[in-house]
């Protein structure tokens, strides 16, 4: 598939972190294409076979202001309750420090088409998709 995400951003993406933020011990980091087991016992947990991570801010990785960020965010937040999923907070984070880290939603048990529809209102380049596996793909949406 033909992308129009730069290929140097794409690396980033790669070698990413995706942090999802439980409490204290239980959070745990993801990483494209590895085995996460913490997200395969989540998703056991939760009784769900799917799940996406996904941000709101800086859409088409255009910098927003923080005040639009958080607004965008909230927003995501408040579609995927009236979608009536689940979602722990996470942040995606450039272990080199080269991009700031992002706010995100690991989101249970949601469908691949919406998965998609959420990261394309929210402008995102690519998200993370996972089924039951526990293993995390880049999505890439455009």
């Amino acid at each position: 598939m033909t992308s129009a995400i730069d290929p140097d951003l794409l690396a980033i993406y790669q070698k990413s972190d995706y942090r999802v933020l439980g409490e204290g011990e239980n959070d745990f980091v993801m990483h494209i294409g590895k085995p996460c087991p913490p997200l395969r016992s989540l998703m056991l947990r939760a009784a769900v076979s799917t799940a996406c991570f996904v941000s709101a801010y800086n859409p088409r990785s255009e910098p927003c202001s923080d005040d639009e960020n958080a607004r965008a965010q909230a927003r995501l937040s408040l579609d995927v309750s009236q979608m009536g999923l689940s979602y722990l907070e996470g942040v995606g984070e450039d272990p080199d420090g080269e991009c700031a880290g992002e706010p995100c939603l690991l989101v249970l048990g949601i469908s691949h088409e919406s998965t998609v529809m959420l990261g394309r209102k929210y402008g995102q380049n690519a998200v993370l998709w996972s089924e039951a596996d526990g293993v995390p793909q880049l999505l890439l949406l455009r």
